[in-house]
């Protein structure tokens, strides 16, 4: 072998010199710095292990949660406390029901939508909180993250939290034309907005001349009341507290309409990654488990219930006080196990889920703010094996949903707004064929279960051409027509009106063609539960 000679080695111990001084760089000089310690947590959780110190197989990742606490993102959100109250606070309590499960769970606090998004992207959470008109809109982040993400439970319906307050003078989504509005872009309230625009008289070019007369806050929850309160608008769409603020800052003001009415359109869920829901399906059991026992102990003692979800937030207890934090506990909608199983649909009919998620995709498709590349079917969204396994174990009850309608309303109260249909009959006819009933279907049966506790009034109309008793009978029947379809749906009938116009009520005129093919028209009424 050929000795090295002095200047070879030489040559050697530099380059292995820059070698070691290229690694120090790398790893030691570049690497980024370490968090300075701090009393806040990130993220809002604890700080245990990071997804980069966990095991790297799925398998061994999901069993570190027999080691670890199950991290669990809420809002501050009424809706969401009973998970606080089964749990005893923030972090498990001897003697709460999350330590009877034998669960350790750490709650976290976390409005940011974002944040939370960002929580179980990357391993920090377990489950976070979520909200179905969300969904389109952020499951292309998960979708590039590789998590495929799964509804488990639904926490509650807002029912009268979310609401577009306006001033005296706007009775309708119609009179919101020509005026302001403000609200958080891609909110629930957003989304409460959007429904009544999309169900009402206002033209796709009108409804684009609304949307470029409101103004959006990326982040700020309180940007509508303020504005509304300070006369800048006319319309805000704002959730409690804010509400109430609005109103009350602005004399004459009202609720336009909310989610009192469009009781099936809100809703928060419980989301999680796949892999843990089939790895660990006995620790999603026992946090639902957690859950329903949590809604039994609020509904059981309110008072204390507020107590503890005061102790546990500092906006409950800084913000709202003991008064109000009790007050949103009566108007707040905690989902029963009869809930979900509607929700999922596990009974049989229509997955409230399903509707509520094709109502909000069908809106965002069209924002290009919301940055939507892929479309996702709600039934493969839904993971209802937890649902389904505490129902079958309580013996499948599922209580009616209770129904207390005046049908009086229906037949002479005011619309919110008015859905025009394009249901075409034979002539002099009033059956409806299969176009008919698809147009119906597709266009009203799923509005009419979204703002269920909303009344429905059929409104038939016909041009000036032929006999004016044949007409107004001919209006009637077919108003009836759909009606007796909506009914066989399982619309309850006691929320139904069907009315007969005949030639009285054009809505142009009948001297050109065109002006008759507008009359020629039929109209749903979408009216809530309020003085005509």
């Amino acid at each position: 072998m050929q000795k090295l000679t002095p200047i070879s080695r030489s040559l050697i111990v530099l380059i292995g010199l820059g070698t070691l001084l290229a690694a120090f760089n790398t790893y030691v000089l570049k690497r980024p710095p370490a968090a300075e310690p701090s009393s806040e947590r990130p993220l809002g959780v604890v700080q245990t292990q990071t997804l980069a110190a966990l095991p790297l197989t799925p398998s061994a990742r999901w069993a570190a949660l027999d080691r670890r606490a199950i991290r669990v993102a809420l809002a501050t959100w009424p809706g969401h406390m009973p998970l606080v109250l089964g749990n005893g606070g923030l972090t498990t309590q001897p003697g709460s029901a999350a330590a009877a499960q034998g669960l350790n769970l750490e709650i976290s606090l976390i409005d940011d939508p974002g944040a939370k998004n960002q929580g179980l992207q990357s391993g920090e959470l377990d489950f976070i909180w979520h909200t179905v008109d969300e969904l389109p809109i952020s499951l292309g982040g998960y979708q590039k993250a590789g998590i495929r993400l799964r509804v488990l439970l639904q926490l509650d319906w807002s029912r009268g939290g979310d609401a577009c307050v306006a001033a005296s003078e706007v009775q309708s989504a119609e009179e919101i034309l020509g005026r302001h509005s403000a609200m958080m872009l891609f909110s629930p309230d957003h989304t409460l907005f959007e429904f009544m625009l999309a169900n009402s008289k206002l033209t796709p070019h009108q409804i684009a001349q609304v949307r470029g007369d409101t103004k959006f806050s990326p982040d700020d929850v309180t940007f509508g009341r303020r504005l509304f309160t300070e006369r800048k608008v006319d319309v805000a769409c704002i959730w409690e507290p804010d509400v109430s603020l609005a109103l009350a800052g602005r004399p004459g003001a009202h609720r336009l309409f909310s989610t009192s009415q469009a009781s099936d359109l809100i809703a928060d869920i419980l989301v999680a990654n796949e892999q843990l829901l089939d790895a660990r399906p006995d620790i999603a059991q026992k946090l639902v488990r957690v859950w329903f026992a949590g809604i039994e102990q609020g509904e059981a003692n309110p008072p204390a219930a507020a107590r503890a979800i005061m102790a546990a937030s500092q906006r409950f207890r800084e913000e709202l006080g003991y008064d109000r934090t009790l007050q949103s506990l009566e108007w707040v909608s905690w989902s029963s196990l009869a809930d979900n199983v509607r929700f999922f649909g596990i009974a049989g009919g229509a997955a409230a889920f399903d509707r509520a998620y094709n109502q909000a995709d069908s809106v965002w498709i069209n924002y290009p703010e919301a940055a939507i590349t892929t479309r996702f079917v709600p039934g493969l969204l839904r993971d209802d094996r937890t649902i389904r396994q505490i129902w079958e174990a309580s013996g499948r009850p599922v209580a009616e949903r209770s129904e207390d309608y005046d049908p009086r309303i229906a037949s002479q109260g005011s619309a919110i707004f008015t859905k025009p249909i394009a249901v075409t009959f034979a002539s002099n006819s009033s059956a409806l064929d299969s176009t008919a009933l698809s147009i119906i279907n597709q266009e009203i049966l799923p509005q009419a279960e979204i703002a269920h506790q909303m009344y429905l009034r059929i409104e038939g109309n016909t041009d000036n051409v032929g006999d004016e008793l044949m007409n107004q009978g001919l209006s009637e029947r077919r108003a009836r027509a759909i009606l007796e379809h909506l009914v066989s749906k399982g619309v309850a009938r006691r929320r139904l009106s069907a009315r007969g116009n005949g030639m009285h009520n054009p809505a142009a005129s009948n001297r050109t063609p065109e002006g008759r093919a507008r009359n020629r028209r039929t109209e749903v009424l979408f009216i809530g539960k309020r003085p005509a």
